[in-house]
């Protein structure tokens, strides 16, 4: 049996009530009735949930036992009638006491057991992930809002409207809201690191990058959004990007991980010694090179050219690594000449850096890649499998 104080809500749709509740005992009450095929009926299909994702799961469950973890929209729920008792709490208007509990069976139907009593409209991963809590950690409350006797209709137009009502964030606007952040994460080395190559204007990438995602009004050369630019360099900083915010929001030591190696990640010891200026002139001395290759294809792309775009960046900033490892014995800062070294011998010309050879998507980025990494190190083997480095 779970007892929870909550706040009766009168909308459109009917009255539904909300409140807060531990993530154990609602874990404990709690199933998912994902939208499948039944099993033995040809073409019939039951159930109002998404199959559960398990990069999803695996981010968030790694996010929860994070310090500063937080889930602060409702998780949904549909709680059969013949499980609740309501008790309204006087001196308070709109307070009640719900009371979930088990279900005997006592009408003549089937029984209800507690932990199948309530039904997950929405937020079946957040709860997944509360699953895999460390049980050293300080309880987690869950606010959640119910619905009481909600049928399996009213609990898909539930679920619909509240996915389909919503709208993405902008990921380059979730990532330039780290300009306001006090603590130094990857996240936020990445975007200062952004902020600067955009605006220097001597560089490869001035008022190249759409900060907000969308093109800067009066603009006309940004061709990369803020969010693929953060996102590969990323690749280069620490690998556990969350646990290396959660050390800075409480003060905890950021020596480097186990394993750690600037080898993996090429800017990791920048990063742990706050030499941020070593990251940006790397990035930005690779780019010159790639500018100075192919100029017209950089510089003044033309409809359907791809390189200061999504397709050519992913494979250039992956290739960045490779250039890197093959010119340093130990971190530093590698010159533009030392990059278009390695630059000029490689033989795709700018009229094949096109949507039609190299086509949008992961496929044209690992083709690109791919080439970068055969022509400039012929001697690793077909396609770099076989790295000196």
């Amino acid at each position: 049996m779970t007892t929870l104080k909550v706040l009766k809500v009168s909308q459109p749709i009917g009255e539904f009530f909300i409140g807060a509740i531990d993530s154990d005992e609602l874990l404990s009450i709690t199933t998912v009735d994902v939208r499948e095929f039944e099993k033995g009926k040809a073409g019939a299909i039951d159930g109002i949930q998404r199959v559960r994702s398990k990069t999803r799961l695996k981010d968030l469950t790694e996010y929860v036992n994070l310090d500063y973890a937080t889930f602060p929209t409702s998780v949904i729920l549909a709680i059969d009638q013949r499980c609740v008792t309501l008790s309204k709490i006087e001196g308070c208007a709109g307070l009640y006491s719900l009371q979930v509990s088990a279900y005997d069976g006592s009408e003549g139907d089937d029984p209800i057991p507690l932990d199948a009593s309530a039904f997950v409209i929405d937020g079946q991963h957040r709860l997944a992930g509360l699953e895999n809590r460390e049980p050293d950690k300080d309880p987690f409350e869950v606010n959640v809002s119910i619905f009481v006797g909600a049928d399996i209709a009213d609990q898909a137009e539930i679920f619909s409207r509240v996915n389909l009502a919503q709208t993405k964030v902008n990921k380059s606007l979730t990532y330039d809201l780290l300009e306001y952040a006090k603590e130094k994460s990857p996240y936020k080395v990445a975007h200062d690191v952004v902020v600067a190559l955009n605006s220097d204007d001597h560089g490869p990438f001035f008022e190249k990058i759409k900060r907000l995602g969308v093109r800067t009004p009066g603009l006309d050369g940004e061709t990369l959004a803020q969010a693929t630019v953060v996102n590969g360099l990323l690749r280069h900083l620490p690998q556990n990007q969350e646990k290396e915010r959660s050390k800075s929001l409480f003060g905890l030591s950021r020596k480097s991980e186990p394993n750690e190696s600037w080898r993996s990640r090429i800017f990791v010891d920048f990063y742990r010694d706050d030499d941020f200026a070593s990251i940006l002139l790397n990035v930005s001395n690779f780019f010159e090179a790639v500018a100075t290759k192919w100029p017209n294809a950089w510089r003044d792309p033309q409809e359907g050219q791809i390189l200061p775009r999504t397709t050519g960046f992913n494979a250039l900033i992956r290739f960045l690594k490779d250039a890197y490892l093959s010119l340093v014995d130990e971190p530093r800062v590698v010159e533009t000449n030392e990059f278009l070294e390695i630059f000029e011998r490689i033989r795709i010309q700018e009229s094949e850096l096109n949507k039609d050879v190299y086509v949008p998507g992961s496929t044209g980025q690992g083709k690109l890649y791919s080439e970068l990494v055969a022509q400039a190190f012929p001697d690793r083997g077909k396609d770099g499998q076989q790295s000196l480095f």
